[in-house]
């Protein structure tokens, strides 16, 4: 029985610049189109998608899930890629038309390695939300259910939030600046994203919202929102809105700490907790409890390994932006007295 289809299409924008009123015209042109643009990428397209996808692509009848290659369906609905392909065309909007309406250089950027991440990004969260990862994941394994949300949490996001330009971010967050400049704090990032993934993962949550389609499709949403704003934070697009490197590591270190927690939890259940896998066909022959320990296994390992190469390159970012300059040794009283042997007129000394 399929219960949901909460796929989500793409999350790209474009906002309206302050001070843009001498532009009246245009200017609310491109913030028409900035709104869509942003809801084309936090709304579910799958909102709008036949519940059972193309029946005659999918026809269960007598399927004998145990049997090798039986699982490889292909759930295929149209309103994924009607949703991913408005995020693209908004996104190319954007980037040219609406480029210095909403900010951008005045010239198009010679940018192509970041268009093509931004359509690696839809193309992988086409390939998360159905195919037969969505199938296993909707109707037969928690863990693969699993695998699918840590890939719109820990590649999708992070690749989502590289792939604008800060013009864009900078559009995109100029309207709600108040919010985002609150919501962005390390420390409201980490409980908002954390809320939601442990209140989703209560056992009455995660059932209610697998035999719910509306309920499955607010799941999605707030996963894949919450995660963008967590890397947001990582990632700092917006020098504006930039926590310390400090900050942003304890910020990695504890989102560590909370999803081991949580897989942890699951793994080490002696009982189903999501007892909606209780029912479905069992494919591989996997037992309900062991797919259970392997999603939060999943969760504990892989996903921690992402959270560690995401502090690998903080780390990094934060030894070159503290690297003195040549010549330099980074002590304020022993670089100024080299400033000033190296140029006496320019710091005062008698010339």
């Amino acid at each position: 029985m399929k219960v949901h289809r909460s796929q989500s299409s793409a999350l790209a924008g474009a906002g309206t610049r302050s001070g843009a009123g001498t532009r009246s015209g245009a200017g609310a042109g491109a913030g028409a189109g900035a709104v869509l643009l942003l809801a084309a990428l936090l709304l579910p397209a799958a909102a709008f998608a036949h519940p059972s996808g193309l029946p005659q692509l999918r026809d269960r009848a007598g399927l004998a899930l145990n049997e090798a290659g039986t699982w490889l369906i292909w759930d295929f609905h149209p309103s994924i890629l009607i949703g991913i392909g408005l995020a693209i065309a908004l996104y190319a909007l954007a980037t040219t038309r609406w480029r210095e309406k909403l900010g951008g250089p005045g010239t198009p950027a010679s940018s192509p390695g970041r268009h093509l991440l931004f359509l690696a990004t839809m193309t992988l969260q086409y390939f998360t939300l159905d195919g037969p990862l969505h199938h296993l994941a909707d109707d037969l394994l928690f863990s693969a259910h699993m695998a699918q949300h840590l890939i719109l949490q820990l590649v999708w996001a992070p690749l989502l939030v590289i792939s604008l330009p800060v013009w864009l971010w900078r559009a995109l967050v100029q309207p709600v600046l108040p919010l985002a400049r609150w919501a962005t704090r390390p420390m409201v990032a980490f409980l908002l994203f954390n809320a939601v993934v442990y209140g989703w993962h209560l056992p009455a949550m995660y059932n209610l919202a697998l035999t719910t389609h509306n309920f499955h499709i607010l799941q999605h949403v707030l996963f894949m929102s919450t995660a963008v704003l967590s890397w947001f934070v990582v990632l700092a697009p917006l020098p504006e809105l930039r926590a310390s490197f400090p900050k942003r590591a304890a910020y990695i270190l504890l989102s560590m700490v909370a999803m081991k927690v949580l897989g942890i939890l699951i793994s080490l259940s002696d009982h189903v907790l999501y007892t909606f896998y209780l029912g479905q066909p069992r494919a591989w022959g996997m037992d309900a409890l062991s797919d259970q320990e392997l999603g939060g296994l999943l969760m504990w390992l892989p996903g921690g390994i992402v959270l560690w190469v995401g502090l690998g390159r903080l780390f990094w970012m934060w030894v070159r932006s503290g690297t003195p300059a040549n010549g330099m040794t980074g002590v304020a009283s022993i670089d100024a007295a080299r400033a000033h042997l190296r140029h006496p007129r320019e710091s005062g000394g008698p010339g």
